[in-house]
């Protein structure tokens, strides 16, 4: 992961060099329809935590993982023209977010850790982005954007407190590891300079760089047989979870997130991931029953406010002003 961040620092004297238009698109305050268009994806996200659970239940996680980003790269690295940037972009980012975030993810859930904290310290990406963003890339925080990173965070805080319980420390240590390879994925997608009507290709190529380490984690880990028995174990519900994990949730999801990054700061952006969480408790609780505790439901409402004053305090002010 230092290697990564290496990367990004020795890179960073390139931005000066960049045309003015693209230092102001990366500093305009994000549309109110991307900004809806960012929760629509977080709850499909949230979502996805719910398909993962039932596909895990068949199929090894890492072979899960690994087929989740040969079908995301298959067939439409046959189809689209490969982005016009450097092959280090997107061996990177295949490397951080396929690897990095969903193998270290896999690896901390069968470690032992509980799915649903899982989700919630995925999620401290929201913080570490913007501040890699701030140290790798010159981005800036707004005033609102530093109070509503506050209130969120203390949220976020008290719901790791009323989720944590007895956890693994491996897999807490493991799921870290993942959040901040996932910061630096949605730093290299900023950095690598990919335009927003390429997105969808860097995503499909990029994921050529994931799958035969995620195959050969699960067979350092599990040996052979979790492909031998694969045939028999692809039955609906296996089929169904990765169906959903390929193409909604990572070809149309991260092609929007992506493509938003492209176009807003990481402190723009990188906050709104706070609400995968919450939509992963709201749809276990539809799907499986599972509750949520008032410690729980306090944390939740001072992100939801935290995530308000980050967005819309200044543009408030603004129109109070007129």
């Amino acid at each position: 992961m230092s290697a990564f961040l290496f990367f990004l620092h020795s890179k960073k004297s390139d931005l000066k060099a960049a045309p003015p238009s693209h230092t102001h698109i990366h500093s305009a305050a994000m549309k109110t329809l991307d900004f809806v268009l960012a929760i629509a994806v977080a709850a499909l996200w949230g979502l996805n935590f719910s398909f993962i659970k039932l596909g895990v239940a068949h199929v090894d996680p890492l072979v899960l993982a690994g087929l989740r980003f040969t079908l995301t790269a298959l067939p439409l690295v046959l189809l689209l023209r490969r982005p016009a940037i450097a092959w280090r972009w997107l061996a990177g980012y295949g490397l951080a977010f396929g690897v990095g975030t969903w193998g270290l993810v896999t690896l901390s859930l069968r470690s032992g850790l509980a799915p649903g904290l899982a989700a919630w310290l995925l999620q401290s990406s929201a913080f570490i982005t913007p501040l890699l963003g701030m140290l790798y890339l010159g981005d800036t925080w707004s005033r609102p954007q530093r109070m509503g990173a506050g209130v969120a965070f203390l949220g976020f805080t008290l719901v790791i407190l009323a989720t944590g319980g007895k956890a693994s420390a491996a897999g807490i240590a493991l799921v870290l590891g993942a959040a901040v390879a996932l910061s630096v994925a949605n730093l290299l997608i900023k950095r690598s300079g990919v335009k927003p009507t390429e997105v969808l290709a860097f995503l499909a190529w990029s994921s050529l760089f994931a799958p035969l380490p995620l195959f050969g984690l699960a067979y350092a880990s599990s040996g052979a047989a979790v492909f031998a028995s694969l045939p028999e174990q692809m039955g609906g519900i296996a089929l169904g979870s990765l169906a959903f994990q390929v193409y909604p949730t990572t070809l149309f999801g991260y092609w929007v997130w992506n493509s938003l990054l492209a176009r807003y700061s990481a402190a723009e952006v990188a906050p709104v991931a706070l609400l995968v969480p919450i939509f992963a408790l709201l749809f276990a609780w539809l799907i499986f029953g599972a509750s949520t505790t008032n410690e729980q439901a306090a944390g939740i409402g001072l992100i939801l406010i935290g995530l308000l004053i980050s967005n819309f305090a200044a543009r408030f002010r603004t129109a109070l002003q007129r």
